[in-house]
């Protein structure tokens, strides 16, 4: 079976939304919805602006469409890891599933939330076969102090240039609305890209099989909302139980 998941009830860790926060604690014990109202409620009237326009504009221009969806073919990619490591997608679904997931950066609250339960799941991938990885657009040292900051034991990519969210058709350019308002709290995209263009992906998780079928695609214009843990796992079990079309049966 392949299927395109919708969002549903998520559970994170608290969030802190100071892009330097210290590690968040290893806590799972609160619903999205919980942790959402904990962010919105540190919100002034330039916050709840941004916010809202952004997921408009998102929406309005149907970013999402443009994203690949289960049954597609996963693009091939090489891309450098926190460590200057160079992984291929090829290798990383070589002994099974691969979960692909892009974040928009440490600075995001959410995307540090998102990570650190994914970190929490990481064992339980790994016990069904799949490798877990996760792509950004941060380039130079950004990745590796996201890591240490954290505690992350995962395999971060720095999508350079932008060309794998690309190839997923999850990219999109900033809109200059957002891009004052960030710009205002401290954030030089730019600089952490390494690119004078400010792209960002919207928030999506794939599992793609051992032929690089993509068996179930998350993608969700929202960045506030992450696809749960349990929810990826389920697809994983699912990846198992039923062959892809280019898999023989027996």
């Amino acid at each position: 079976m392949i299927t395109t998941r919708t969002p549903a009830g998520n559970r994170f860790p608290p969030i802190d939304l100071q892009p330097h926060a210290t590690p968040m604690p290893n806590q799972t014990d609160k619903t999205l919805a919980q942790l959402r109202s904990e962010l919105f409620a540190t919100f002034c009237a330039a916050d709840w602006e941004s916010y809202d326009h952004l997921v408009r504009w998102l929406r309005d221009k149907d970013v999402a469409s443009h994203a690949l969806k289960a049954g597609d073919i996963a693009p091939d990619f090489l891309l450098p890891d926190a460590d200057g490591r160079l992984h291929s997608s090829e290798q990383l679904r070589r002994d099974g599933p691969l979960v692909l997931s892009f974040f928009r950066g440490g600075w995001c609250p959410f995307c540090v939330a998102e990570l650190c339960a994914l970190q929490a799941a990481k064992d339980d991938f790994e016990r069904v076969g799949a490798t877990l990885a996760v792509v950004t657009p941060e380039t130079r040292d950004f990745p590796r102090q996201l890591k240490q900051r954290l505690g992350l034991d995962l395999k971060v990519l720095s999508d350079v240039d932008y060309g794998v969210a690309v190839s997923y058709g999850v990219l999109f350019r900033v809109p200059d609305e957002t891009i004052a308002h960030y710009s205002g709290l401290g954030f030089d995209f730019g600089a952490r890209h390494g690119s004078p263009i400010w792209m960002l992906p919207i928030p999506a998780t794939y599992v793609i099989d051992v032929h690089g079928r993509i068996r179930s695609a998350f993608i969700e214009p929202d960045f506030t909302i992450r696809e749960d843990p349990e929810q990826i796992l389920a697809a994983l079990r699912q990846v198992a139980a039923t062959p892809s079309p280019e898999e023989p049966t027996i």
